[in-house]
């Protein structure tokens, strides 16, 4: 009987030894960027995340979504520190392909959102379906300007999966739906508020018969608001965008844009981070996890629901 109660104290020794030395999963981001709303939010969704399943996390990115020399080595400094698995947005799709493959090598699990990278190495892809949204958004422009006219795309950075996606289903539903619709050679803006008004400024002069514009992403949106409302052609020229802040939301109210897609950033961000845990531990992971988008307009903009998603952090 005393042996079996010093087994007993023996075992539960080892439990609790075996218990405090447990490894908690290091699960950093690399963002594309940190400027925008979008990745605040996202951000918020990973230590949500982080702190329900007991993992731990951080969070970087370059100053602006140009950098891509940067986020490799913000992502070679992040791997220098052997963290379990990352949680990647790639700058672009294809440089940062060698880095993902340096990952898999020493054993550090991959798992992409927003913008992934050609390979199949990342144990899953979080994140809008952009194609599905761009066709989406045609549908919106379509109907604004009456199915007929031509419309511009200013879209993001040249090489980011997400700017290639939206666009190219933009474009494509616009082709095969409405051929009344012309739509012109897609514009880039790095998803740079002011370059984006530039190009836009710059694509209403040289097509006075222009009637609308999508533009792909939060910098995108502004800038292209800002321009058609500093030249004075709100309601002639419509607008439909991507991604919501305060600013844009004003927009819309203001009549400078007809409607925005908007994100589930957080659920982004928190679906990332768990499929990231539960590929480490060997649990089953969707290749790919779609997070759904929602139109917003002047119709819906006051339900509950579009409330919620257009403010994570609570009105200010």
């Amino acid at each position: 009987m005393k042996t079996k109660h010093i087994l007993g104290a023996l075992s539960l020794a080892a439990l609790m030894v075996s218990t405090a030395y447990a490894k908690t999963l290091t699960l950093p981001v690399v963002s594309k960027g940190y400027q925008h709303e979008f990745f605040q939010t996202v951000k918020m969704g990973t230590v949500a995340a982080a702190k329900d399943l007991g993992v731990e996390t951080s969070f970087v990115g370059p100053a602006d979504e140009t950098q891509i020399a940067e986020q490799i080595q913000l992502i070679e400094n992040t791997m220098a520190k052997k963290p379990d698995g990352i949680l990647l947005a790639a700058l672009d799709a294809n440089a940062l392909t060698p880095l993902v493959e340096t990952a898999n090598s020493r054993g550090i699990k991959i798992v992409t959102f927003d913008s992934g990278v050609n390979s199949d190495i990342p144990a899953s892809f979080v994140a809008t379906n952009n194609v599905k949204a761009g066709a989406e958004a045609a549908d919106a422009l379509a109907a604004e300007v009456g199915g007929k006219g031509k419309v511009g795309v200013i879209a993001h950075v040249a090489g980011t999966s997400s700017a290639i996606e939206r666009s190219e289903g933009f474009t494509k539903q616009m082709k095969e739906k409405y051929p009344q619709i012309t739509v012109l050679p897609v514009q880039y803006s790095d998803g740079d508020p002011q370059k984006a008004m530039d190009k836009t400024t710059d694509m209403v002069q040289a097509n006075p018969d222009l009637v609308g514009i999508y533009a792909t992403n939060e910098g995108s949106t502004l800038g292209v608001a800002n321009a058609i409302d500093s030249l004075g052609i709100k309601g002639k020229v419509k607008v439909i965008g991507f991604d919501s802040t305060e600013a844009i939301i004003g927009f819309l109210k203001s009549g400078v844009l007809q409607g925005f897609v908007v994100q589930d950033a957080y659920q982004i961000g928190y679906q990332g981070i768990k499929a990231l845990n539960d590929a480490i531990n060997g649990k089953a992971v969707a290749k790919v996890i779609d997070i759904p988008v929602k139109f917003v307009s002047m119709k819906n903009i006051n339900d509950p629901a579009v409330d919620k998603l257009l403010h994570p952090f609570g009105k200010k």
